[in-house]
């Protein structure tokens, strides 16, 4: 997976089908890597809010499967993360909502792509992710690396 365990921020835009402008919105992530996978906690903001909550885990033949809960959209599926771009399908238990994201590498970032389909309507989305640096200050020394 191309996304490592730290704080990441990002900002982008989904478009509503039909629509020519963007809406802007901002994702703050937490991600950890646990025993049975990787937890991603944090919090949608501008032109959608919600929590959003995203469980990655390893399954035995080789994808790996996904919950992930955004707002009050809840949905399922499967993904392809050992090599880029890194895929997923996702759908709600009725199937009346799917989705797809593709991450990949960027110049600043990993980059985030995808559909949103819902009541035959379709959005999709651009967002760019970074990682958060986290500043160690030792007398009159600050670093601006990550430290573990």
């Amino acid at each position: 997976m191309i996304i490592k365990k730290g704080d990441w921020s990002g900002r982008g835009s989904f478009i509503p089908e039909g629509a020519s402008l963007g809406v802007t919105v901002n994702v703050e992530l937490d991600v950890q890597a646990e025993a049975e996978g990787w937890i991603f906690r944090g919090a949608l903001s501008g032109g959608a809010e919600g929590d959003i909550l995203i469980r990655i885990a390893g399954n035995e033949v080789g994808t790996y499967a996904v919950d992930v809960r955004i707002a009050d959209v809840f949905m399922e599926g499967v993904a392809k993360l050992e090599s880029e771009p890194n895929l997923a399908l996702l759908w709600d238990v009725s199937a009346s909502q799917t989705a797809t994201a593709a991450l990949f590498n960027v110049d600043r970032g990993i980059g985030c792509r995808g559909f949103f389909q819902s009541g035959g309507e379709t959005l999709t989305w651009e967002i760019l992710f970074r990682p958060l640096q986290q500043v160690v200050q030792a007398h009159n020394v600050v670093s601006l690396n990550r430290r573990r």
